[in-house]
This record gives structure tokens, C-alpha cells and sequence, in this order.
């Protein structure tokens, strides 16, 4: 072999060795996740940071989730943040924006079931099956559904035993959806940010609240709310979502979003049960201790409520029905059924 040949093969397998490391980098991707979970919350530690690790280990380090320093625009407005580009993945509550996603509507309506530990599970399995073949996301990648705990009726003291208990009580609701609840019920919904709950209790201008109790340590209310009305099935719950803006998905290579998938959609959705049930069991462990009493609405109250509440339930099957879905009473019977575990 001449010295020219020998020289020009040692150039083709050092240009190799440089372009394979090169088509290597060429393949990976940087997500810019927008966040606006306090550092800390649970949500974001146990559920959402754990799910963003998993991700680069499945692709082998080929796509990496950058957490941004703060929230690209608004919280609401976290969907079309997505859509537009301004940032890659994002943590999205649909609540935030009334009206616009009315099929996860029904995912939050009463008496569904409150068992954190299946909730998150069974609402991704409804999901997929009822929501998903209408096209709703289509705009997005979504990745998985996470519900928050139920939430209940909290009170400075008093123990909500009946139906007729509700009226003329001032509670602090988190949507309209419970504003109208808590109106059908005959109680006066006072619509402020969870923040002001605490002076608020304590001054005197509302009665209560209706949240999920694992939050009253955070918060620190168990200081001013000293009762907790368990309501059978949950007076509400919140789902949040994961997704990841098309365009950017679609860079990712077949072979890397298969993976991403295989430790998304139900694998985070039970993360978040498991969570979500820890931090349940926690409050109910810890608030008693702090002079806060439980108490359940006896099952024999249940029926004048439930009947009170049903026209919210009606006018969401007529809504889902406008938005595409098949037969929306199918939907809520089978989320009911998993979550309760019949």
C-alpha cells in the first residue's frame, strides 16, 4: 500500500469518527419546559421532575428537558404558549380557562369518586378511550393527566351534616363550576385566591372553603379552618395536564417518542395517584393533631344533595355532546366505575 493510499484512508476513517459523533448531536433536542409550580410542591418534585429524569434516561441523553427560570406568559394562558412556540412542555390546568376544554369539564364533576390513589390511572384510561377520538389536543402532544386530591367542605367549625347545613354558608370557591355548586346547594360562593383564604376565615367574611384538605398545612389554614366535611365522591376535582408543542415532538425521532411514551401517559398518571394519596394520608394523620375534626356526610344526606347538583351534571352531557363526544352518560358511568374500583 503507497503512502498516498494510506494517508487518504486514515483521512476517510478520521472524517468518519468526526461525523458519527456529529449525526449523533444532530439528533438531539432541548425542551424548554415553562414552569410555574412553586420550587418545592410536591406536584413538581415527586411527579413532574421525576418524569423529566426518566425522559433523558430513556432516550440515552438524546432529549433533555430544560426547566426555565420562570413561567413563559401567563398560567392560564399556558396552552397557546405551547401551541405558539414560546416554550416546549408545560404544565396546564384546562379549569383555567372556562368553557375551552368542556369534555375535561366532566372529569372535575361531583361525586366521581375520591380515591387520589385511582383517580389519576382511571382518567387517563377514560381519556384515551372517549376524549382522545374527538381531536380535543390535537394541537399539542399530550403526554399524560394528572388529578389533584377531591376536594371538600372545610369550615371554621361547623360540621356540615345535611343538605339544609349549606344554607346561608359563605365558602370560598376555586371556580365557577363549584360557585355554582355551592349557589345549587343554597350557600353564598365568595370567589378570591387561595392566599387570602386564611384572613378571610379568620375575620369573619366566609365560613369556610372548598378545597382539598392536604393543602391546609401548606397554606397553614388548619390555624383558622377547624372543620372538614368529607363529602362522599368528592365535591370536586382538578385535572392537569402535561403536554409538549407539536412541532417539537415531531423532531423527536419515532424510536425516542416511543420511549418518552413507554414512562409517560398512565405510568405518570399512577405516579401521581401514588402522590397524591401520600399526601392525603399524611393530612389526615397530622390535621387532628392540630385541633382540625373530621366528619363525613352520613350516607342518608346524600340523595337531596346529589339531586341538587344533577342539573350540573346535565348541562355538561348536553355541552360534551356539542363538542364531539358519542355518548358522554357512558363516559361518566365508566370513569365513575374505575375510579371507585366496581
Amino acid at each position: 500500500m503507497t503512502l498516498h493510499t494510506l494517508l487518504r484512508a486514515a483521512a476517510c476513517s478520521l472524517g468518519m469518527a468526526i461525523a458519527i459523533p456529529a449525526a449523533a448531536r444532530a439528533d438531539d433536542i432541548t425542551l424548554r419546559y415553562s414552569n410555574w409550580l412553586p420550587p418545592g410542591y410536591f406536584v413538581l418534585t415527586d411527579i413532574v421532575e421525576p418524569w423529566i429524569a426518566d425522559v433523558e434516561r430513556v432516550t440515552e441523553g438524546r432529549v433533555k428537558i430544560e426547566v426555565l427560570p420562570k413561567v413563559v406568559g401567563t398560567v392560564a394562558g399556558q396552552y397557546d404558549v405551547l401551541i405558539d412556540g414560546l416554550a416546549d412542555v408545560s404544565f396546564l390546568t384546562p379549569s383555567y380557562t372556562p368553557g375551552r376544554f368542556p369534555l375535561i369539564d366532566g372529569m372535575e364533576l361531583p361525586f366521581l369518586g375520591d380515591s387520589a390513589l385511582r383517580r389519576s390511572p382511571a382518567s387517563w384510561r377514560a381519556y384515551e378511550k372517549y376524549i382522545a377520538p374527538t381531536g380535543t389536543f390535537d394541537e399539542v402532544q399530550l403526554i399524560s393527566l394528572i388529578a389533584g386530591n377531591t376536594a371538600h367542605i372545610v369550615t371554621t367549625s361547623k360540621e356540615i351534616a345535611s343538605k339544609d347545613d349549606l344554607a346561608g354558608l359563605k365558602l370560598r370557591t376555586p371556580s365557577p363550576s363549584v360557585s355554582e355548586m355551592v349557589t345549587l346547594l343554597g350557600g353564598t360562593p365568595i370567589s378570591k385566591p387561595f392566599t387570602e383564604i386564611y384572613e378571610l376565615a379568620a375575620g369573619g367574611a366566609i365560613d369556610g372553603a372548598v378545597i382539598p384538605f392536604e393543602t391546609m398545612e401548606a397554606f397553614k389554614l388548619e390555624g383558622a379552618l377547624k372543620q372538614i366535611t368529607v363529602v362522599p365522591g368528592g365535591m370536586v376535582n382538578t385535572i392537569n395536564i402535561l403536554a409538549i408543542n407539536k412541532d417539537k415532538w415531531n423532531r423527536i425521532s419515532e424510536a425516542d417518542r416511543e420511549a418518552i411514551m413507554s414512562v409517560s401517559g398512565e405510568v405518570v398518571a399512577r405516579r401521581s395517584g401514588e402522590v397524591h394519596q401520600a399526601n392525603t394520608d399524611k393530612a389526615m394523620a397530622s390535621l387532628p393533631e392540630a385541633g382540625v375534626a373530621f366528619a363525613t356526610i352520613p350516607d342518608a344526606a346524600m340523595p337531596a344533595i346529589t339531586e341538587a347538583l344533577q342539573p350540573i351534571r346535565d348541562a355538561w352531557v348536553a355541552r360534551a355532546k356539542e363538542a364531539g363526544m358519542d355518548d358522554p352518560e357512558a363516559f361518566l358511568e365508566a370513569l365513575e366505575a374505575d375510579i371507585k374500583g366496581d
